[in-house]
């Protein structure tokens, strides 16, 4: 076997393999002899076919695994030669089939760590924003809540769209008699009042009945996201296909109690605490991402491809997660969507590596004490309850739990050390 190595980029490399004839023709001969244990063949008892016999029948049958041995074996052999480690499984590139009697040759293209020389990780100078939760947050979320428990009931005969009823509706738009689909809507549902669509929009549902279709002008925002069309006057056709009343609960200690908490007061105390947890979270969120952004902007490395697909797998996984296993299989192959993923996706494999590099570089890791506690933690809110099925989850992610809390000194690092500027914020 001789080997040779291109390397691709930092993160990248490519081995050439070419097999001797001699271990192909061995490769063969070992493949057919494992046949011959096992072949029936008329006229002879098993496993004591001629071998000539058995390439006759068995040939065609042998490629295949012969493929197998040979990329295998010599696959492992020169990489074992070679300085750098994989990451992840090589991408074998086969450039044809193994024939007896010939040589056989392939590629194999090998993804590595990057070597990471980031040094100025201390001290980095950035601002962020600190949330706070005030009087008015809490009332946004209560009446959030009030909405998400609201109750329909149809319209008595006779009435028609009014503020604070619950709109089906369809709609076409037009500019200057030319159809703009983008803007077409089906069976929306609109809760009139809220400012939930464009003024003149709601205006020509307001005092409609059931069934009626309004068509009138409509002038967009001049904040519109479409510049093209921010501040233009469209004629839209509006088909009122359905009218509900829509009853939002009033807030009180009996609407608490369809909640199962004991008093509207209480509730009340519960949304703050929430959202106070919820602005520590953004708050954190915001500073690790400015100081990685920070250190990444001038510092910055190559990723390697395999990191990346796994993190988007993450993605997919985590974000389909209430979607069926085909849906969440269909997800994963898709091609369009792991390229929308594809800069975020590399963004967090910068960002996990770079603190790994910290981690190393500070020493820092985590006692066994320390990740007992933290999986204790995990597997208390899992609801998991029966022992053998604990200690086999317990098991299983043990290394991620390991990893992840290494991540988090790090980071707890670069936060302690850095030179923050904190603007106000609110949720």
């Amino acid at each position: 076997m001789k080997s040779t190595v291109e390397q691709l980029n930092p993160v990248q490399y490519r081995v050439h393999v070419v097999i001797s004839a001699d271990e192909v023709n061995k490769a063969f001969q070992d493949a057919y002899r494992k046949i011959q244990q096992r072949a029936r063949i008329q006229g002879f008892r098993p496993g004591k076919a001629p071998l000539g016999m058995v390439r006759k029948f068995y040939g065609s049958s042998v490629t295949g695994e012969v493929h197998e041995t040979l990329i295998n074996t010599h696959l492992s052999s020169a990489l074992s030669e070679q300085t750098f480690r994989p990451i992840a499984a090589p991408v074998v590139e086969p450039k044809s089939v193994p024939t007896e009697g010939q040589e056989f040759s392939f590629s194999a293209v090998v993804d590595v760590l990057p070597e990471i020389a980031v040094a100025d990780y201390k001290g980095v100078e950035v601002e962020a924003a600190v949330y706070s939760v005030n009087a008015e947050a809490v009332e946004r979320e209560l009446t959030k809540l009030r909405r998400g428990n609201a109750r329909t009931r149809p319209l008595a005969s006779g009435e028609v769209a009014a503020k604070g009823m619950l709109a089906g509706v369809s709609h076409k738009a037009s500019l200057d008699g030319q159809d703009l689909p983008g803007l077409d809507s089906k069976n929306m549902s609109i809760l009139l009042g809220d400012g939930e669509m464009f003024t003149d929009l709601e205006a020509l549902i307001l005092g409609a009945a059931i069934g009626d279709i309004k068509t009138g002008p409509v002038t967009l925002p001049a904040e519109y996201s479409d510049k093209d069309l921010a501040g233009k006057v469209l004629t839209f056709t509006v088909t009122v296909n359905d009218l509900k009343h829509f009853d939002i609960p009033a807030f009180d200690d009996e609407f608490a109690k369809d909640l199962s908490i004991e008093s509207a007061e209480v509730l009340k105390t519960n949304v703050e605490a929430y959202l106070n947890r919820r602005a520590e979270e953004m708050g954190r969120q915001q500073l690790e991402s400015a100081i990685l952004t920070k250190i990444l902007a001038t510092q910055s490395f190559a990723v390697p491809p395999a990191m990346v697909d796994h993190v988007i797998d993450s993605i997919i996984q985590e974000d389909m997660g209430q979607l069926s296993e085909a849906q969440r299989k269909a997800a994963l192959r898709d091609g369009d969507l792991r390229q929308s993923l594809l800069e975020v996706a590399k963004q967090r494999t910068q960002n996990t590596l770079l603190l790994w590099h910290v981690a190393q570089k500070e020493q820092l890791d985590v006692s066994a004490d320390e990740i007992s506690e933290r999986l204790d933690q995990v597997l208390a809110s899992s609801g998991i309850t029966d022992a053998k099925h604990k200690a086999k989850v317990r098991n299983n992610i043990k290394a991620n739990i390991r990893e992840s809390m290494v991540l988090e000194k790090a980071m707890d690092l670069l936060i302690k050390t850095a030179k923050v500027s904190e603007v106000p914020g609110a949720i």
